[in-house]
């Protein structure tokens, strides 16, 4: 457990690592805290501005955190849980928002590349995969979604720059022109991109899986069904964070690191919006 004594009493409520139950001290979440907390005026006021997201009670990135690197650190048996939980091959390599936190593989270079010279043509906020598994066969880019707000898409264009971008991805991958709605499934639109150009690269299959909070299921299924259809090849069916619950509960896996992830997942999907 890591020790807070240098940390003030008063700056406490900004570490975030209390809602994390493996691997704390990980540099890449310093990274993610940096990028990803509340900056509002509002949020400042209302006396929380300056906390990391990954602190929040329903933190779509600290249980994606807690259950894959919890698994990844169990070893092989872990690896083979997540092979089930998606239904692909065996896992050689994971990548945590496109960065190999266990070996520093070639393929996080890799993918940094691509984004680089694809998204990097342009200013402005380049995506960013919230996981990406490297199988004996597969390149596999899971869409993590937990939380939803009212029934508007949380794959939908956030920015202008989405629509110079399109123009980069059509140009490279044409069959995107049949996607006429694309900016309600932008998101899932650039997992596509980038798993079919590392896949390529890597002479894997390309493979995009939203995993999801089945709750939420109906409302996105509706927009799913706007890209999928385009190659049912590449997009998987929804997994979603409960498929995730009942594959832990029935592994072999029987330690006390995975009793402390049951309760606190259990814990995450119950704070859910």
């Amino acid at each position: 457990m890591f020790d807070k004594k240098t940390i003030p009493s008063e700056l406490i409520k900004y570490d975030y690592r209390d809602n994390l139950i493996i691997d704390e001290d990980n540099p890449i979440l310093i990274q993610k805290a940096w990028r990803d907390h509340f900056s509002k005026k509002s949020y400042w006021l209302a006396g929380y501005g300056g906390q990391a997201y990954l602190s929040k009670p329903n933190s779509e990135d600290a249980l994606t955190w807690n259950v894959f690197r919890t698994l990844q650190i169990s070893g092989e048996a872990g690896l083979n849980i997540i092979s089930n939980i998606f239904n692909i091959s065996k896992v050689q390599t994971v990548l945590y928002w496109g960065c190999d936190v266990e070996h520093g593989s070639e393929e996080q270079q890799l993918l940094n590349i691509l984004i680089r010279l694809i998204d990097g043509r342009y200013p402005g906020v380049m995506t960013e995969p919230d996981l990406v598994f490297i199988t004996d066969e597969e390149v596999v880019f899971v869409e993590c979604k937990l939380n939803l707000n009212g029934n508007v898409s949380p794959w939908k264009s956030q920015s202008p720059g989405s629509e110079k971008r399109w123009k980069i991805y059509i140009e490279n991958f044409p069959e995107l022109n049949t996607c006429t709605q694309w900016k309600a499934v932008y998101q899932l639109i650039r997992q596509y991109v980038y798993s079919k150009s590392l896949g390529f690269h890597l002479n894997k299959k390309s493979l995009v899986i939203p995993l999801i909070n089945e709750k939420h299921k109906d409302v996105l299924s509706e927009y799913y069904s706007i890209i999928k259809m385009m190659n049912q090849d590449v997009f998987r069916d929804f997994v979603t964070w409960q498929d995730v619950h009942k594959n832990l509960e029935t592994s072999n896996i029987k330690n006390k690191k995975m009793e402390e992830l049951m309760t606190k997942m259990r814990a995450t999907l119950q704070s859910v919006k």
